[in-house]
């Protein structure tokens, strides 16, 4: 406690002009500390008590946590003394440390923001910081694909993008695939699905350092990278960061990037890894944290990372909708533990006459038709388990809430007041498949969802979905990959590794709460959808319960992706 009470008398000593010109480490922004009420606002040093046992829970956590701690830790283990600081605020150079303002700092360390106070930013917004005929990385997850990607940032003709799919080792057993195969498929997928022509694709996993070492050496100087909150851009940075040595640069109000201090690289070679402590960007579960473009040095080239973009402002966050703490889990896909998510561990449920649902906390609830056998596997955090409908699954989650904990299904509850009610949920439809599919919540994680036994249409399996979360579906996608790889090699490249004769991908159709007919209310949905794409008609003019009959001949009818 002696040592800890010195670093925040010395924190005190610190001169606050010198903090207007530094930059958040976790949101980009510029510091101040005049107004509380202002973005980039950073607390000052607190007068502790000289006696350790007047230290209240709050002081404590103030010692732990506060800026000032780790803006004093990092001087002392750099050598910094008084003289050494005022000759930086002289000098007008950057503190040589990790400070964050105080709006991260409560979100960071203690869990505890508001959501509008970190607001969703406009993709038009986030492009106003990139100069025409930049090299642009868009950055996707594609443990969730097609989700989060635009194909309208690769089509612009005044960027030069290249597509990054990140998180492969959530999809993959192996990196060969990342590397060898997933780049030969999404080209065929963008040719033939986008119209997009484009050999520009890399699959990388920044956590496991899956092909990091060839996307540097391909990646240009002056490099943005542009993406959704929470697709991997800081991580991507940091693992290029601790590889290639490298840190944080200045840009200057007129936008030049200002050469660093031979101190800068003196300390980077001296003591690398706290070096890299200091210079890491911001990574965290919270959506939205980054507020300002941030430059990097990787080596010889200069990396900038964008605020993360929204394409649509959603009628819901997802902080309104899930528990904090179930919302931690989903978000922090990082600690997933990869050999169990490879396992494929599946739980089987049988459709029932009274709408049996399966659901992970009343984050969705899955329908599968009557007399149906199904097997899912799960990739979404949290326990899972089953009602004999969904009014029954809301009541008891609503039971739940209100006894604050001491419902004997509390821990299988993973929403908040506002979904105990039908109405916040959309019905979607799932259109027709054979055999197995994947059901993709973006921002939440996916499902594998097996029908066995002899086919018979059966139904259409329905999803209910909070209103503020996007779904969609595919072909499961490692497999898809890996027999289309196989496929591709086997005839020499003539034949595509990527399938054309059907859709792999689609969005779901919202019906009505109350149809019926739910099967043809998908297939008047689906020629609304492609009115404007008659390209991708398929069994237009037969009748959907003929086409059902034959899902082996007519694979995936009415699947329709509407990006």
């Amino acid at each position: 406690m002696f040592k800890v009470r010195n670093v925040i008398r010395g924190a005190r000593q610190f001169s606050y002009s010198v903090i207007a010109k530094v930059k958040c480490a976790s949101c980009s922004i510029r510091l101040q500390d005049q107004d509380s009420s202002k973005p980039g606002y950073y607390t000052k040093p607190k007068n502790l008590p000289d006696s350790k046992s007047n230290l209240g829970i709050q002081e404590l956590k103030y010692i732990l946590f506060s800026q000032d701690i780790q803006l004093s830790k990092q001087a002392v283990q750099h050598g910094r003394d008084r003289r050494c600081l005022d000759d930086i605020e002289n000098t007008k150079k950057e503190l040589p440390s990790r400070v964050i303002c105080k709006r991260c700092s409560d979100a960071v360390h203690h869990n505890h923001y508001k959501v509008e106070e970190f607001p969703e930013s406009k993709l038009d917004d986030v492009l106003s910081y990139v100069p025409k005929g930049s090299n642009i990385m868009h950055i996707v997850p594609i443990v969730e694909f097609p989700l989060h990607l635009n194909p309208n940032i690769l089509k612009r003709n005044d960027l030069d993008t290249t597509l990054v799919l990140t998180k492969s080792d959530q999809l993959f057993k192996s990196k060969n695939t990342a590397i060898k195969k997933v780049p030969i498929f999404m080209k065929q997928f963008l040719k033939y699905t986008l119209r997009i022509d484009s050999n520009k694709t890399f699959a990388i996993s920044a956590l496991k350092n899956w092909n990091i070492s060839m996307f540097y050496n391909y990646f240009k100087n002056y490099t943005y990278l542009l993406g959704n909150p929470n697709v991997g851009k800081s991580t991507l940075i940091n693992t290029l960061l601790q590889k290639y040595l490298g840190y944080k640069v200045q840009i200057d109000p007129t936008g030049k990037v200002c050469s660093p201090s031979r101190e800068v690289i003196q300390e980077a070679l001296t003591s690398p890894k706290d070096f890299f402590k200091i210079q890491a960007a911001g990574v965290s579960h919270i959506p939205n944290l980054t507020r300002s473009v941030q430059a990097y040095q990787v080596e010889n080239k200069t990396l900038f990372d964008l605020p993360g973009y929204s394409s649509a402002p959603t009628e819901l966050r997802l902080e309104e909708v899930i528990d904090e703490n179930w919302l931690q889990r989903l978000r922090k896909t990082d600690l997933f533990n990869h050999r169990h998510m490879k396992k494929k561990n599946y739980e089987s449920m049988k459709g029932t006459s009274r709408g049996g649902c399966y659901t992970v906390g009343g984050i969705f609830y899955l329908i599968p038709p009557k007399g149906s056998i199904n097997q899912i596997v799960k990739y979404i955090p949290g326990q899972s388990t089953t009602f004999k409908n969904i009014e029954k699954g809301i009541d008891t989650f609503k039971s739940c809430i209100s006894s604050t904990g001491t419902h004997p299904l509390s821990q299988y509850c993973g929403i908040k007041s506002i979904m105990c009610d039908k109405d916040q949920y959309k019905r979607y439809a799932i259109p027709p498949f054979i055999g197995s599919i994947e059901i993709v919540l973006k921002d939440v994680g996916y499902l594998l969802l097996r029908t066995t036994g002899k086919y018979e249409f059966k139904g259409l399996h329905e999803i209910w979905v909070p209103r503020s979360i996007k779904v969609g579906i595919r072909e499961p996608l490692e497999n898809l990959i890996e027999s289309g790889y196989q496929h591709y090699i086997e005839t020499h490249g003539r034949e595509p590794s990527c399938p054309r004769d059907r859709p792999i991908v689609s969005s779901l159709y919202e019906v009505a709460k109350d149809e019926t007919d739910v099967l043809n209310a998908v297939k008047q949905l689906y020629l609304e959808k492609t009115k404007r794409d008659l390209s991708a008609r398929r069994f237009a003019d037969d009748d959907p319960y003929d086409v059902v009959k034959d899902l082996e001949r007519k694979k995936n009818p009415y699947w329709y992706y509407q990006w």
